[in-house]
């Protein structure tokens, strides 16, 4: 089977989160922590690790992680902080469609990891 696409990746991670877990994904990544939707979905930030830890790759961005049963073939993605922010705010969009009392937090957090990160 194929490995699956950016974008395809980017919608399984935040579908993992299954809306309970978004606003705490949220919260570590204001502080520079990835987060895990699942034992087999997870990410973690640049900054987490260590050059000689396992997984390390570079000093910015973010690492996502699919596992096996998550996928068939285990992959791995690592995104720039404006790409990483792009699915972020997409993924705000589509939680806040089903949960709108959240609209403050969810917005005061994206402007939050935009000034972490100096996304413009």
């Amino acid at each position: 089977m194929p490995k699956l696409a950016e974008k395809e990746l980017m919608d399984m991670y935040y579908r993992h989160l299954e809306g309970r877990y978004f606003l705490d994904a949220l919260k570590n990544f204001c502080n520079g922590n990835g987060f895990g939707g699942s034992e087999c979905v997870w990410c973690v930030f640049a900054g987490e690790l260590e050059e000689w830890d396992e997984g390390y790759f570079g000093e910015t961005g973010v690492c996502y992680f699919f596992d096996y049963p998550a996928v068939d073939e285990d992959q791995t993605i690592v995104l720039d902080y404006p790409t990483f922010y792009y699915y972020l705010k997409e993924a705000s969009t589509d939680y806040l469609i089903r949960h709108p009392n959240a609209k403050d937090e969810v917005e005061a957090r994206l402007e939050e990891i935009k000034q972490k990160f100096n996304i413009s």
